[in-house]
């Protein structure tokens, strides 16, 4: 399911894109808000932390969670861009999966009506790569999806307004 929702070109699939995306959803699931400027330092020590133990089945019963999620209330290409290349790009992924994962915390029931917050020049602006791996970008970026499913994002700004 995963890889059917997060489309990734092979070379990249070769690679370990898949692992470090997986990877990246649980650090910043559990400590994004920690997060100070170096990916892979902070995915280092959240790999260090979690080799002290974890709950493998809460980790991936909170994984698969977000991956139904996306599967049922996402169009294809899901978690990629629409009409560019189909692929995941980082930011974007990171942004999805973790606000909809806080999203599901603070409302297990959650229902969505509307998904044109993906089309906003802010959430475009948000997943954009630039200064991707800056503390403040990454905060807002994972609160703006988290507030527009919970409907509590307002004013948003479209192209052709």
């Amino acid at each position: 399911l995963f890889r059917k929702v997060c489309p990734i070109p092979d070379s990249k699939a070769q690679r370990g894109e898949y692992e470090e995306l997986a990877l990246r959803f649980f650090a910043y699931s559990n400590s994004y808000q920690n997060f100070k400027h170096d990916v892979a330092p902070f995915l280092d020590e959240y790999l260090k932390f979690q080799n002290k133990g974890f709950n493998r089945d809460a980790l991936k019963l909170d994984f698969d969670t977000v991956m139904e999620f996306v599967e049922k209330n996402f169009e294809p290409p899901y978690f990629a861009r629409k009409g560019r290349d189909n692929a995941t790009p980082r930011v974007r992924f990171e942004a999805l999966s973790v606000g909809i994962y806080l999203a599901i915390k603070q409302n297990p029931n959650l229902e969505l009506n509307d998904l044109s917050w993906l089309e906003s020049d802010e959430f475009k602006y948000h997943t954009t790569s630039d200064a991707s791996n800056n503390q403040g970008k990454l905060k807002t970026r994972i609160e703006f999806v988290r507030d527009c499913l919970l409907g509590t994002m307002q004013n948003l700004h479209y192209n052709n307004e």
